[in-house]
């Protein structure tokens, strides 16, 4: 019975969390110029973009991870970042206005909005800790842990 409450209070909170970002979203939005025909298919916009937003942003931010590890970029944090969630932002947002008939945003608002969300992105990000290089001593500690494990 204890972790029946535990996951109700845990999904009540990332619910709650999501809807007031989801309603900053679409204030934001409707000043850029976002149309809908219903409630319902609102509801949908923000539904099929929230489900949408959270997987391809893990993939997305693991990616300068990633090259940052193995030395290819010099930070994790810098423009290659700012770009991938910009550009992920305004694709998802234009995919889902061409195949929404009852929702509509010119690529300007799409555009601006992608912008602003990136900056918020980039600025979130400051405080994040740089991964441990490929050829470093903490990442060669992380493999040890893990092997001991097998």
């Amino acid at each position: 019975m204890n972790k029946i409450k535990t996951i109700v209070i845990c999904t009540s909170i990332v619910l709650i969390i999501l809807l007031g970002i989801t309603f900053f979203e679409y204030i934001f939005l409707r000043l850029l110029g976002f149309q809908y025909d219903s409630i319902g298919a609102l509801v949908f916009f923000f539904v099929m973009y929230v489900f949408l937003e959270i997987p391809l942003s893990l993939i997305t931010n693991a990616i300068p991870k990633a090259l940052k590890s193995v030395a290819i970029i010099q930070s994790s944090k810098g423009w290659l970042s700012f770009i991938l969630n910009t550009g992920l932002t305004f694709a998802l947002i234009q995919l889902l206005d061409t195949f929404m008939a009852n929702i509509a945003i010119t690529w300007q608002g799409s555009l601006i909005f992608s912008l602003i969300s990136g900056l918020f992105g980039l600025k979130l990000k400051e405080k994040d800790d740089e991964p441990p290089m490929i050829d470093s001593e903490e990442f060669k500690g992380i493999g040890n842990r893990f092997n001991s494990k097998k």
